[in-house]
């Protein structure tokens, strides 16, 4: 779901699948979760913020956003075709962020250099006034930019909070929120790729696309929604976890299916075959996930006793032993469904039973983010923070 926040170990995942012996370690995304634990650990608004323009091609920033503290690096993104872009966030204004140009070049040294690796220091708003003098007081290690209004820092989905963003040689944002030695083993990768130029990335929707009418209307809003609080027709919550136990989906411009469930829960394990339907009915159009908020070890055992593994699910599992999601919701029993369209908005709740191939194909068929690419708040389109006053 592109919103993960700490990854599940390779040989933990490894232990899983000897524990239950019955699935090859290669059904596990090993690898792209090896990736995953170069994320630093965000606030979970920051978090998706940052995350949402993953997957998608870095665009022209917003015209007259940037001032540059000396020469301007590239007058149009395009022109960092075929170079690694590292773009970091800071501030002039905050310790943490008077800390951040000289953590990251701490964090590089001289490894990349001659490495067709461009740097830029994106200063925020936030303490914005103070930064001309700061720079000159100081050698910055990185060219640097001014973002007076916001425009660039939304554009990236950085708000108060430091944070880096990593674009391929074909202009894709590829890692979004790392950590200092993520940030090398993630550059360490993108550097030794050669640039294709048949290789388009994705380009963000456009945010019209989001407000576009739909061939249908969503479900009403009607009856209860069981042991939780009522969100439909408002934001959803973050979709937030701490580790995949099958492969990270690609939920980008697609309706989500959200299943809180547990393995001691009888009745979530009789709803499987149901949303193996509906995540098989709908493939290509919706990403079902269910959540568990046990910790891995009682998940692990719990998995087993119930004679379950990863195949029995045509859906990806996760784990969040914190539960925010679902505390978010204030889910007071399990299962429980959500279902959230491409403007992550909640369209749908109650127990996955009443969850009907007729209500999914609705909210599908009114959903204009599906169609047109994804809407703002989750594909590509990272939400407008310093416009809006956080």
């Amino acid at each position: 779901m592109r919103r993960s926040n700490i990854a599940l170990p390779a040989f933990a995942l490894l232990v899983l699948a000897a524990l239950l012996g019955h699935v090859a370690p290669s059904s596990f995304a090993a690898s792209s979760e090896d990736e995953s634990r170069w994320k630093e650990r965000l606030p979970d608004e920051d978090r998706a913020a940052v995350d949402a323009g993953v997957g998608y091609a870095l665009p022209e920033f917003p015209e007259d956003s940037l001032t540059w503290l000396g020469r301007a690096p590239f007058e149009s993104i395009e022109d960092t075709r075929g170079r690694v872009v590292l773009l970091q966030t800071w501030s002039s204004g905050t310790s943490k962020g008077r800390a951040a140009p000289k953590r990251l070049a701490r964090a590089l040294g001289n490894d990349f250099s001659g490495k067709d690796l461009l740097v830029i220091l994106l200063h925020t708003p936030e303490g914005i006034d103070r930064a001309r003098d700061y720079c000159e007081r100081n050698e910055m290690p990185y060219p640097v930019a001014l973002d007076r209004s916001g425009r660039a820092s939304d554009h990236v989905g950085a708000y108060k909070r430091p944070v880096n963003v990593l674009v391929d040689r074909n202009g894709e944002v590829r890692y979004a929120g790392l950590h200092d030695r993520g940030v090398r083993d993630a550059l360490a990768k993108l550097v030794a790729e050669k640039a294709d130029p048949s290789d388009k990335p994705r380009e963000r929707p456009e945010a019209s696309d989001a407000s576009s009418a739909g061939s249908g209307e969503y479900p009403e809003i009607a009856g209860s929604v069981g042991s939780a609080q009522d969100l439909r027709g408002r934001p959803a919550p973050p979709f937030v976890v701490e580790r995949w136990i099958t492969p990270e989906p690609d939920a980008r411009g697609k309706v989500a299916i959200v299943d809180f469930w547990a393995t001691w829960c009888g009745p979530c394990i009789a709803s499987i075959p149901h949303m193996n339907s509906l995540a098989n009915t709908f493939r290509g159009e919706v990403e079902c996930v269910g959540i568990s908020d046990e910790r891995f070890d009682r998940f692990k055992t719990g998995f087993e006793k119930a004679k379950l593994t990863p195949s029995t699910f045509d859906y990806s599992l996760a784990i969040d032993s914190r539960g925010r999601m679902k505390n978010a919701f204030q889910v007071r029993g399990i299962p429980h469904v959500a279902v959230i369209s491409t403007d992550w908005v909640v369209r749908w709740q109650g127990h996955p039973s009443r969850l009907t191939e007729d209500i999914v194909r609705q909210i599908v068929e009114a959903d204009p983010g599906l169609r047109n690419g994804g809407g703002s708040a989750t594909a590509g389109r990272p939400p407008a923070r310093w416009a809006s006053g956080g």
